[in-house]
């Protein structure tokens, strides 16, 4: 297989499984950025050989029941067990999504590879398909008339065979746990943190600045999230939950700022993500925040630790501080300025 000779121990008379896989899809603790094709044996008696997608002359199809039911009710979801007991691993660095953003009139896909000549992006859905060359630059757009419907599978591919595959049962944000895609879908969960109001994981801020109490609040509340807890800062509501928007012509520096000041201010930097949602013509920037478990200390030259209560932000106890570096804090910590 691809030049590799796997020998089975005797006597057992092994079944050889041989699977290719999209990128980002996740097979035990393994998650790839890039397509990979699997060879998987166990002590079964028979082979198969399974490529995960249909492709042809018409649209693609996640497999043969998804390409029946389109043309009744829509493509079923792909279900596929594992019980094997070896794996062999071939990565596929050809071509791969490396980066989808949905809005709700487009689909606009950043691909990558080494060898993207003859590669084309297709959306299909049971009722349309469009497809578009890749092209040298790597970035696609596909426009949307009514946004991006259930059951939507976009295929990277060539005349007959897939390089790489995303497939939406549902277009709702959140309903995909998959690194390389992003929603941009204006309003309902803005809503829905608004109307739940200031609390463990949400924070109203109705600007940030450069000056010093306004920038400090704005941190504390960031490294208190980062530190375990996680959250969404909303900067453009204010303490009522009203939407007060960042100008048009300032949400550029509003956002070089908040990057400069995280990273200048926080150690280690933490993980978030910024989105804009219009809500009313006005706009509000999302700032989430990844919490992982471990401290993110504000002001490391005079370390503070935050953590997160309720709807309030709050200097951490010397106690927390020492079992979240999980020892006495009357150890290593003694010269810590709490």
């Amino acid at each position: 297989m691809a030049g590799y000779k796997v020998v089975a121990p005797k006597p057992a008379a092994p079944n050889a499984t041989f699977e290719r896989i999209a990128g980002q899809r996740r097979f035990g603790a393994l998650v790839t950025a890039w397509p990979r094709t699997e060879w998987r044996i166990s002590g079964e008696q028979t082979s198969v050989r399974q490529d995960g997608l249909l492709i042809g002359n018409g649209p693609s199809y996640l497999n043969y029941t998804a390409a029946c039911s389109a043309f009744f009710d829509g493509a079923a979801p792909d279900h596929q067990g594992h019980g094997n007991l070896w794996r062999v691993i071939r990565h596929d660095r050809r071509a791969w999504l490396h980066r989808i953003k949905i809005t709700p009139v487009s689909v606009v896909v950043g691909v990558q590879g080494d060898d993207l000549r003859g590669v084309r992006l297709e959306l299909s859905s049971p009722t349309s398909s469009v497809s578009r060359p890749v092209g040298s630059t790597g970035r696609v757009t596909i426009r949307l008339s009514g946004g991006l419907g259930q059951h939507a599978l976009l295929v990277l591919r060539t005349a007959d065979e897939w390089l790489d595959y995303r497939y939406f049962d549902s277009p709702i944000p959140g309903s995909v746990q998959d690194a390389s895609v992003v929603f941009e879908q204006p309003g309902a969960d803005l809503e829905l943190l608004i109307a739940g109001g200031e609390g463990q994981y949400v924070e109203f801020k109705k600007t940030v600045t450069r000056q010093q109490e306004d920038k400090r609040s704005f941190l504390k509340t960031v490294a208190a999230f980062a530190s375990w807890n996680s959250g969404t800062v909303l900067v453009g509501i204010d303490d009522d939950g009203q939407v007060v928007g960042v100008p048009l012509d300032d949400r550029d520096k509003l956002q070089l700022l908040i990057a400069s000041i995280i990273r200048d201010s926080i150690e280690p930097e933490p993980t978030y993500a910024v989105r804009w949602v219009e809500h009313d013509g006005r706009h509000v920037l999302l700032l989430e925040v990844q919490g992982r478990p471990r401290w993110h200390v504000l002001e490391p030259k005079r370390p503070e630790f935050y953590v997160r209560r309720g709807a309030s932000t709050m200097p951490a106890k010397r106690e927390q501080i020492g079992e979240g570096f999980g020892q006495n804090i009357t150890g290593n910590l003694r010269q810590v300025r709490v």
